[in-house]
């Protein structure tokens, strides 16, 4: 499922106002309730602000991809362990429908003709136009199929590896790194955060969950909402709201007063991260004492989770490593400018406009909670140096 969130998300927020009334008169009618950030940020009893502690115990969660003195990189892709059933779909698909075109209709034709040929037996018009058109209903069947199907193969198949985002300390800004369908590349100022979290919430309410942290266009001057869903699955509350505190103390205090990372996640398409990610549904067993059921669970599932990390595996294959533009990977050298802060202009005019239209519908529906006591920093809206 790795990018399907985020493609959705980005179609909701740049489709034209009309359709997005239309789309929401159609939720209307179902049981299905939509949040928005400024919801789920209402969601926390308290808005925490970057410059405020949530946590004595920070903690990397296992969900960084890079650890250095100016940045680190972490993971924002939302059930990205969950990849590889797209992926398998589709191949079963497409496979299966080419491999019964092709031995069912191609290749009977093709025989006829080379049996023909090998005989000296004239191929007539018949057998040649026969031929013909079954070639070319075998070439229009997969049009179809990538026509349709490519949207969503995409958000697995062909398409970055991975979603990374980046916390620069040095610039204060947060860089994120999707595909283009779903936002691309953006730029957006620390102190404009806002994390959704409760550290006084009871642990079991964490387990599963990810760290959200939302970027309100109000703080952000950006013209339209960001929404960051950050890590792996956490085990509880307390590892969420220290990997959120993992992630302030970098930024605030740098790598000195963060506890150095024991494992790194990889950018590149090794078997054994399929592996760990499909065994990651039993961890709560495991740490919680029933490595006994545990062991059971496994065993049983064992044929869907070995077919479920092979398709993850090649997922990966089929994939690229994500790359940073040049003047990201720069940003926070001496010398070098700093990233121009993204606003909903970027994207071109219709979408810009459709960005901004779309927001402010939103902000009246669901108002932004209040933040006391928030210090922003001075945007920096030119290419100044560091």
């Amino acid at each position: 499922m790795m990018f399907l969130f985020e493609r959705v998300m980005w179609s909701i927020k740049t489709e034209s106002p009309e359709m997005r009334e239309h789309w929401k008169r159609e939720v209307a009618k179902s049981d299905v309730v939509p949040t928005s950030i400024a919801t789920r940020l209402d969601e926390s009893e308290k808005l925490w602000e970057f410059y405020e502690s949530a946590s004595d115990d920070p903690t990397d969660a296992g969900s960084l991809y890079g650890f250095g003195e100016n940045h680190i990189d972490v993971r924002g892709a939302f059930q990205e362990e969950k990849r590889g059933l797209i992926a398998f779909a589709f191949l079963v698909l497409s496979v299966g429908l080419n491999l019964y075109m092709f031995y069912g209709f191609v290749w009977t034709v093709v025989s006829v003709v080379i049996s023909d040929l090998n005989t000296e037996k004239a191929v007539g018009f018949d057998g040649w136009f026969f031929g013909s058109l079954i070639v070319s209903l075998w070439f229009v069947m997969n049009y179809f199929l990538w026509k349709h199907t490519w949207r969503w193969v995409r958000v697995e198949l062909f398409t970055q590896r991975h979603i990374v985002v980046r916390f620069n300390r040095i610039t204060r800004h947060v860089y994120v790194n999707r595909p283009d369908y779903a936002g691309g590349v953006v730029t957006l100022p620390w102190d404009a955060v806002v994390p959704v979290i409760n550290p006084e919430a009871p642990d079991f309410m964490g387990a599963g969950g990810f760290l959200v942290l939302g970027f309100l266009s109000d703080h952000s001057g950006a013209g339209y909402d960001e929404l960051l869903m950050l890590g792996r699955p956490m085990h509880g509350n307390e590892e969420l709201v220290g990997f959120w505190e993992f992630i302030r103390r970098f930024m605030e205090e740098g790598p000195e007063a963060v506890p150095k990372p024991k494992r790194l996640l990889t950018l590149r398409p090794l078997p054994v991260e399929p592996v760990r990610a499909t065994l990651r549904f039993m961890s709560g067993f495991w740490r919680n004492g029933g490595k006994f059921a545990a062991l059971i669970t496994g065993t049983l599932l064992s044929p869907l989770i070995i077919l479920h990390a092979l398709s993850h595996w090649i997922s990966l294959l089929l994939c690229w490593a994500p790359r940073w533009p040049k003047e990201i990977r720069e940003a926070g050298q001496p010398g070098k400018p700093i990233p121009k802060l993204t606003t909903a202009e970027d994207f071109g005019p219709i979408i810009g406009a459709n960005l901004r239209a779309n927001t402010l519908k939103e902000r009246s529906e669901t108002p932004m909670p209040e933040r006391p006591g928030w210090r922003p920093a001075a945007r920096q809206q030119d290419h100044s140096h560091v």
